[in-house]
């Protein structure tokens, strides 16, 4: 490293080496001032120093750009920060420049840290939400989100004002509109993002950069607004109605070759005979129906464990009625026009309107259904059916918190031991519906035939029914 006074001229006349190396020269005037000349011919001045028995570098910007001048007065203040705090320029710099993080770009990190189990759909509600009622935030400092500006946001947001894009002048009417459940919804992913970002970036020593999350405020103040769970649900004596409005709307969409709407109306009869969400249904392969093993499975779940189920008589009418209906191409089973059904809506209001009898002497009002009701109506169902809590939760693939069931842990349960569970939430269905007589009404048909025999008679009817078991089992 050859020393000399840097002049403008002296460094417009340097050659880069002919091997391709990278030339360093050091200043005269100012000690640790170094000037670099690499392969292509680009100078850029950087200051070298050894603390700690380590080597200091830091990158100061390129000749012409940078005059000498201010390269030297640059160099002197970077030497004196090195030499009070001892703290590498370029470490600096990166703290710096993490301490101002902006919300988009903590938004894409944590995106990014979660690609393995967040879904993509889960990920655009975040950037929708975040971008309707923070969009003028987006590229400002995390650091500048006070716990006054989110306060103020969430209550704005929840008296429905509006906000999208990155400021206000972007307006558009009718997007982003606020509520209560969209205030609470925007603040819980602002939460997530901003307290991943406050633990993920750090300093050399592994302080924090960010101060603590402004989402507290929320809950120090208690202005979570609180979701209250949904409880609509199909009536068990309704389920009759439902049902045979269900084949009704199948007919007439079979009649007129309408194939998308005859699914829909199959997807959701299977919804209903298995408490399984929207998009496992529509989204269910035939590669995942095993029909002579009477079990499907689902790989991709909403908690993310896979899902594995019996076949019971009703589904399996289904199945079959869905492959009389299948092409070559298909591997959805409950197909739309292209692929997946998007939006099954329409038919579900022709099902709907077809709840009300005609003529309608009763009285009786639309059956209103949402695609999750027949989740809820399945769960209601097995619960009075009698289900056990952990074959239930197996069912409806609900996970337990391991560390407050330790029980749950031990059990594990296939399609071949769900069978008659399932077979047990699809009779009591079919009996709400009227479509097959219930088991008490059956007892007690066989207790008024039984009153009506003399004492005598019954006891041939017992021998009768005694003898035959004993023959099956001799000719077995």
């Amino acid at each position: 490293m050859k020393p000399f006074k840097f002049t403008k001229a002296s460094i417009v006349a340097l050659e880069p080496d002919p091997t391709g190396d990278r030339l360093e020269f050091r200043d005269t005037v100012v000690n640790g001032l170094i000037l670099r000349v690499g392969a292509s011919g680009v100078k850029s001045f950087c200051i070298s120093r050894k603390r700690n028995g380590k080597f200091i570098r830091a990158t100061l910007g390129r000749f012409p750009d940078l005059s000498i001048e201010n390269a030297r007065a640059k160099a002197l203040d970077l030497l004196g920060e090195v030499a009070t705090s001892g703290k590498n320029p370029n470490d600096v710099r990166r703290i710096n420049a993490m301490s101002l993080v902006t919300l988009d770009e903590a938004l894409q990190t944590y995106i990014d840290n979660r690609a393995h189990r967040l879904k993509p759909v889960t990920a655009k509600q975040y950037r929708s939400i975040l971008g309707n009622f923070s969009g003028d935030w987006i590229n400002q400092p995390m650091a500048n989100i006070s716990r006054e500006r989110v306060e103020a946001r969430h209550k704005a947001v929840t008296e429905g004002a509006v906000w999208f894009g990155r400021d206000k002048s972007q307006l558009r009417a009718g997007v982003g509109t606020g509520s209560k459940a969209q205030a609470d919804l925007w603040a819980r992913a602002l939460r997530a993002v901003y307290r991943f970002a406050y633990d993920h970036y750090r300093d050399e020593e592994g302080k924090t950069l960010l101060p603590d999350p402004p989402t507290m405020v929320l809950s120090t103040k208690r202005q979570w607004h609180g979701t209250t769970r949904k409880t609509e649900r199909i009536r068990t004596n309704d389920l009759g109605r439902w049902l045979r409005a269900v084949e009704q709307v199948r007919k007439e969409s079979a009649d007129i070759r309408d194939d998308v709407s005859v699914s829909i109306c199959d997807a959701l009869d299977m919804a209903l005979f298995t408490g399984l969400r929207r998009a496992e249904v529509f989204g269910l392969e035939w590669e995942r129906v095993n029909l002579g093993g009477r079990y499907f499975w689902i790989d991709t779940t909403k908690n993310g464990d896979p899902l594995e189920l019996p076949i019971t008589d009703t589904l399996l009418a289904i199945f079959r009625r869905r492959l009389r209906l299948k092409n070559d191409i298909q591997t959805i089973v409950f197909n739309g026009k292209k692929g997946i059904v998007k939006e099954p809506r329409r038919v579900i209001a022709r099902i709907v309107a077809a709840t009300v009898p005609e003529p309608n002497p009763d009285g009786l009002m639309p059956i209103e259904f949402k695609c999750h009701d027949a989740r809820r109506t399945y769960g209601t169902v097995a619960e009075l059916a009698g289900v056990g809590p952990y074959i239930l939760k197996r069912l409806m693939n609900h996970r337990t918190v391991r560390s407050a069931d330790v029980t749950q842990g031990y059990l594990h349960f296939g399609a071949d031991e769900l069978q008659e569970p399932a077979k047990k939430v699809e009779r009591a269905i079919l009996e709400h519906a009227g479509l097959v007589e219930s088991k008490k009404g059956i007892d007690s048909h066989l207790y008024a035939a039984l009153e009506m025999l003399s004492d005598e008679e019954k006891r041939k009817l017992i021998f009768s029914i005694l003898q035959k078991d004993k023959d099956s089992i001799n000719d077995a």
